[in-house]
């Protein structure tokens, strides 16, 4: 046995000095350490759209600048029409699931019809509430931008958390979009 393994050693550093590393990445049957096997492709976008996401219907979290603690909420998970929306310690109830894409998207309470609103006359301070769902309603028609705010379409208005605070509770309010403002940075997860 050690004969065998001395002769495959002397060939491998043999290999390895007149052919390179190349020469001895795949194993006995030609692989290069897949076994011979490749994933597909993944599927194409739809309508060529390489930016596109599918919708997540389970929900995921809206977090406040990249803090993992802290979750988007419906205040004590009261699901009804005027609940203030607020920031709250993730607990991965359904008061924090929410249905948001990147682009053109209404900001929706998973597995509810009651999407993020602004109201009827939004301006700086205005505070967000759910509302039952309604198809092209100027209130519930976000933009969920690149840079991560959430825009109130057409208006100059972003998701702003209200005076930066953290505390359990505080209400999330509308504000103008400004750049470099850590308040109104939001991720997913």
């Amino acid at each position: 046995m050690l004969n065998k393994i001395s002769t495959y050693l002397s060939l491998l550093a043999t290999s390895l000095v007149l052919f390179g590393p190349s020469a001895v990445s795949a194993d006995w049957w030609g692989n290069n350490g897949n076994n011979g096997w490749n994933p597909p492709p993944p599927p194409p976008p739809p309508n060529g759209n390489p930016g596109w996401n599918p919708p997540n219907q389970w929900g995921r979290q809206i977090r406040p600048n990249w803090n993992w603690g802290k979750c988007l909420d419906v205040r004590g998970a009261v699901f009804a029409n005027g609940t203030p929306v607020d920031i709250f310690d993730c607990n991965g109830t359904p008061a924090q699931n929410w249905i948001i894409n990147r682009g053109s998207t209404k900001v929706q309470v998973a597995g509810t019809n009651f999407c993020l609103d602004a109201g009827d006359w939004p301006n700086d301070g205005t505070q967000l509430k759910i509302w039952t769902c309604y198809d092209n309603l100027p209130a519930q028609q976000w933009w969920y931008t690149d840079d991560n705010r959430v825009a109130l379409q057409g208006r100059g208005f972003c998701m702003d958390l209200t005076n930066g605070n953290l505390w359990n509770g505080n209400t999330i309010q509308i504000w103008r979009c400004t750049n470099n403002n850590n308040n109104q940075v939001w991720t997913t997860q």
